[in-house]
């Protein structure tokens, strides 16, 4: 699903489509003190990096209010990781980075903040989750968003099952 090149991870086509959604994503940070924090993230984009490497560069979107304690610890230098996970088949991937950018939004990001919302409440409609309690969850109209933009250096299949646990790729 993935390969390594220079440490960091290429991401397939399926990859690549299923972390753009309809999924739902939680962020995670570890303090220096090695104290975790979760948060929801609300969509993400997957672009080429900018260091001409051709290294595939993930940014999700986070609220400011609420994930104060993961950016806090991503400012600190702390570790990061993002989970990926479609409700309807419970296919779960995880991505991991040793540093990432904090950013503020591009033009056209609020674009897909909103898409994603729409996208991600539906898929639990579909399985019989009331549209309010589901739009709440997924779309609950942020305006505070910044991008936490990272290259993988790894990656797991962390769906239900056998085969939870093993990496997508190599790095080096």
């Amino acid at each position: 699903m993935s390969s390594s090149v220079h440490g960091a991870l290429l991401l397939t086509s399926d990859l690549v489509d299923f972390v753009l959604g309809p999924i739902s994503m939680k962020a995670g940070s570890c303090s220096r003190d090695l104290v975790p924090s979760i948060s929801q993230a609300y969509g993400c984009r997957v672009s080429r990096s900018s260091n001409g490497a051709g290294v595939d560069e993930v940014c999700v979107f986070l609220s400011e209010s609420r994930s104060a304690n993961v950016l806090r610890d991503l400012r600190d230098g702390g570790a990061f990781s993002v989970v990926f996970s479609r409700p309807t088949t419970h296919r779960t991937v995880q991505l991991k980075a040793v540093a990432v950018r904090i950013e503020p939004l591009q033009p056209g990001d609020q674009a897909l903040i909103d898409r994603y919302g729409l996208r991600a409440s539906g898929e639990l409609i579909s399985l019989g989750y009331p549209p309010a309690f589901s739009q709440a969850l997924m779309a609950p109209g942020i305006t505070d968003a910044v991008c936490v933009c990272f290259v993988p250096n790894a990656a797991f299949d962390q769906t239900p099952g056998a085969g939870a646990g093993q990496p997508l790729g190599v790095t080096t």
